[in-house]
């Protein structure tokens, strides 16, 4: 069964291949249904940037993000304290 994911607006986030940019919150939305309908997991900055998703995985702060990929093609941002505070 795959845990619900909850995805904060102000965040950054990436699309495979693109640059990243500002989730709003109609984004923040969708990327939430398309991790619960797609699946998501949590990956490592050195993971995302042999992806192709090099920009957000050098911008992140290994010590206070947390990288999540969905889909396989949309990688978010979430600050350690509010993924923790949802999944830990």
């Amino acid at each position: 069964m795959i845990r619900e994911l909850t995805i904060p607006a102000g965040g950054m986030y990436q699309e495979w291949e693109c640059l990243i940019d500002l989730l709003e919150q109609d984004m923040a939305t969708e990327l939430e249904k398309l991790a619960s309908d797609s699946g998501w997991r949590e990956v490592k900055p050195s993971e995302a940037d042999s992806m192709g998703f090099s920009e957000l995985a050098e911008w992140s702060l290994p010590e206070k993000d947390v990288l999540v990929l969905i889909d396989e093609n949309f990688l978010v941002c979430i600050p350690k304290k509010l993924y923790c505070a949802a999944e830990c």
